[in-house]
């Protein structure tokens, strides 16, 4: 019989290996290391582990790493619901109500608020069933050029590992905590979330705006990740500050091509042209309020850099 267990002491290891094997897809290879840093420091709360336990053998899980929001200037704790995966021989209807139940009593005995999730096309259907997610927002994948020189007004463009530890949180203390709706970051938390492992971070400021960007790749093609916008408390942000940046982190990463997905109500304008739903399908994000059953929260800033996919 399968059982449900909360993962006292997690195996990193094991854990990547099963969600491999679960995933089964060429490209997919999980890294026990951003696991564990993903699940410890990557948000700033920690994270539980719902494992799926048959005979004493690990076949599943559900991770909610934890993380706090801020809605209307009040902060509230929440968590992210991250790497669902089974084994193929044990997948069934029974298992995922029985790991979602979980989810569920264990949000309500913590006092955790809202519940989110970035689902694929697999989970957007048992994420509303079973766990009464709504859509809260979607994300157009949002594409550009960049083959223009940053002006010399730019603050700071520098990795992120090139940094003292107190570099780092000295640059962006003077962005965080960010005051919109959405997830709360201050400096030492955004650090850590910019801590991975397995991936590499660029910082560019000006004296009113920081990007966070990085490299990646989709199709063998490689392109800038604009991974997050914070602008500083109180300012205006102008459309000549948003294309510095961007043309600083194209620059510095020596890539043209560049991809944004997110929103931000202090930006007045999003970098690039959203990409037809045809050629890429938005980004969907899922949230349930446990404490209402409306459906009226609005998040003003959502960014690559608040899910784990930056």
């Amino acid at each position: 019989m399968v059982t449900v267990l909360e993962e006292q002491t997690v195996d990193y290891e094991l854990t990547a290996r099963i969600a491999t094997e679960a995933f089964a897809a060429e490209n997919v290879h999980f890294s026990a290391d951003r696991i564990k840093w993903l699940y410890e420091r990557g948000f700033g709360r920690g994270a539980t582990v719902l494992a799926a336990i048959d005979d004493g053998r690990k076949i599943g899980q559900v991770a909610m790493v934890g993380q706090t929001v801020c809605i209307n200037g009040e902060l509230v704790p929440a968590i992210q619901l991250v790497d669902l995966f089974i084994l193929q021989a044990y997948r069934s209807a029974q298992l995922v109500r029985k790991l979602y139940r979980e989810v569920e009593q264990l949000c309500a005995a913590r006092g955790i608020r809202y519940l989110l999730a970035l689902p694929n096309d697999k989970s957007v259907l048992l994420n509303a069933r079973y766990l009464k997610l709504a859509p809260l927002l979607s994300m157009p994948i949002r594409v550009g050029l960049s083959l223009l020189w940053p002006a010399a007004k730019l603050v700071r463009s520098g990795l992120l590992k090139s940094m003292t530890r107190q570099q780092a949180i000295g640059l962006l203390s003077a962005f965080c905590p960010a005051t919109e709706n959405g997830l709360r970051w201050d400096a030492e938390s955004l650090l850590d979330r910019l801590g991975d492992p397995t991936r590499d971070y660029a910082m560019h400021a000006t004296d009113r705006l920081l990007l966070i960007s990085a490299v990646r790749r989709t199709a063998g093609i490689p392109y800038v990740a604009l991974c997050a916008f914070f602008a500083k408390p109180q300012v205006e942000v102008t459309d000549s500050d948003v294309g510095q940046l961007v043309r600083a982190a194209c620059r510095f990463w020596r890539k043209p091509l560049f991809v944004y997905a997110g929103i931000n109500s202090r930006l007045p304008r999003l970098p690039g042209m959203a990409l037809p739903a045809r050629l890429r399908r938005p980004i969907l994000v899922q949230l349930r309020d446990i404490s209402s059953e409306a459906h009226d929260v609005r998040f003003d800033r959502f960014q690559l850099i608040d899910s784990d996919f930056a």
